[in-house]
C-alpha cells in the first residue's frame, strides 16, 4: 500500500552503552548495563514514529545484505512501515551507530554510515503518490532527487538536515531549500548552514526560501521563525530525560504529524514539542510510547 507520509535519509543499526558519566580521555567509564541494540537513523526513526502517530509511512533508505540489515528491515516491518524502497546492496555495510548515554541522558555517537549514502535510484511515483515527504540529513543526490519530485508533484517537504547535509553549507543547498516547506534545525546546524547561530540567521532562511524555520533547543523552547517575520517560541514539556537519543527524529515526526492533521503552527509545534518529551522517557531511538499516552500525560 502506497504510504501516506514518505521519509528518505538514513537507516542504521543502534549499539548503545550507558554510563553513568563520560569517560576523559585516556580514562573508562563503566557501563551501567548489558549493552542494548536496536533500529536508528533518522529517516527510518521519524517514519517508525509516524506509525506509531497513527500514519501509514514508507522510508527510502539504503543497507547491506549483512545481519544487521536483515534486522533493519525486520525492524521497519515490525513497526508497520513500508520498506518496499530500502535498497539493500550486495556488498559493503550497513550503518552503524556505537552511542554512548550518560546517566543525564545526553549522548554522543561514534559513526559508519556504510552504504547509507550510495548512490541509487529513486521510484519517481513512490514520492509524487504520497502526500508529504520528509527529508533527513542524507546525501545531496538523494535529497536533490527526491525534493525535486516532490516539489514537481506539488508534495510539500519538511527537512532536517542535521549534521550530515548542514555542512554542505547553504549555498550548496539553496536548490533544495527553495523546494521545502518546512525547515528543522538546531543552532549547531544552523550555524554549519550559514556560519550564525542568531535567530536573525533562521529569519533570513525563512525569508529567502519562503519557508518557515523551527529551531529545535533540545530541553529549551522551540523557535519558529516564518517569512512574515513573525516569530514565536513554543515552551518544552518539563520531564526527566533517560535517554535523548532520537528526541530531534521524534519532534520531527510530531510536528510532521501535526501539520498534515491541519492543526496550527502553534499547536504543530507544542504537538512536536510533546512527541520530543514522551519519547526521552524511554530508552533507544524508537522507543516512542502510543499516542494516547502522549495525549493523556501531555493534554495535547
Amino acid at each position: 500500500m502506497q504510504p501516506e507520509i514518505v521519509t528518505i535519509g538514513h537507516i542504521v543499526y543502534d549499539i548503545r552503552n550507558y554510563v553513568q558519566e563520560f569517560p576523559e580521555p585516556d580514562h573508562t567509564a563503566i557501563m551501567r548495563m548489558d549493552p542494548k541494540v536496536g533500529g536508528g537513523g533518522s529517516a527510518a526513526n521519524v517514519a517508525i514514529n509516524l506509525s506509531k502517530l497513527g500514519f501509514s509511512s514508507g522510508v527510502i533508505g539504503s543497507v547491506a545484505s549483512d545481519r544487521h540489515g536483515r534486522f533493519l528491515l525486520s525492524d521497519l516491518k515490525e513497526f508497520g512501515v513500508d520498506a518496499s524502497q530500502v535498497r539493500v546492496f550486495p556488498k559493503g555495510m550497513t550503518g552503524l551507530s556505537v552511542i554512548i548515554i550518560d546517566g543525564k541522558g545526553e549522548v554522543r555517537v561514534i559513526e559508519d554510515l556504510g552504504v547509507c549514502d550510495h548512490r541509487r535510484a529513486i521510484d519517481p511515483d513512490y514520492i509524487r503518490q504520497s502526500r508529504f515527504l520528509h527529508m533527513s540529513g542524507c546525501a545531496f543526490h538523494l535529497l536533490d532527487s527526491a525534493s525535486r519530485l516532490a516539489s514537481k508533484a506539488g508534495i510539500p517537504i519538511s527537512f532536517d538536515p542535521g549534521r550530515a547535509a548542514s555542512r554542505l553549507g547553504e549555498r550548496a543547498l539553496s536548490g533544495v531549500l527553495k523546494r521545502c516547506e518546512y525547515l528543522i534545525i538546531n543552532r549547531k546546524e544552523l550555524f554549519a548552514m550559514t556560519h550564525s547561530r542568531e535567530e536573525s540567521a533562521a529569519v533570513r532562511l525563512a525569508k529567502k526560501y519562503n519557508l518557515v524555520c523551527v529551531i529545535k533547543q533540545g530541553g529549551n523552547e522551540t523557535i519558529v521563525k516564518t517569512k512574515e517575520a513573525d516569530s514565536f517560541a513554543v515552551q518544552r514539556f518539563h520531564v526527566r530525560p533517560v535517554d535523548t537519543l532520537g528526541a530531534g527524529d521524534a519532534l520531527c515526526a510530531g510536528f510532521v504529524a501535526a501539520v498534515n492533521e491541519k492543526k496550527s503552527l502553534y499547536e504543530s509545534v507544542r504537538f512536536a514539542n510533546a512527541v520530543a518529551a514522551a519519547k526521552v522517557l524511554r530508552q533507544g531511538a524508537q522507543s516512542l510510547p502510543s499516542r494516547r499516552f502522549i495525549t493523556e500525560k501531555f493534554r495535547v
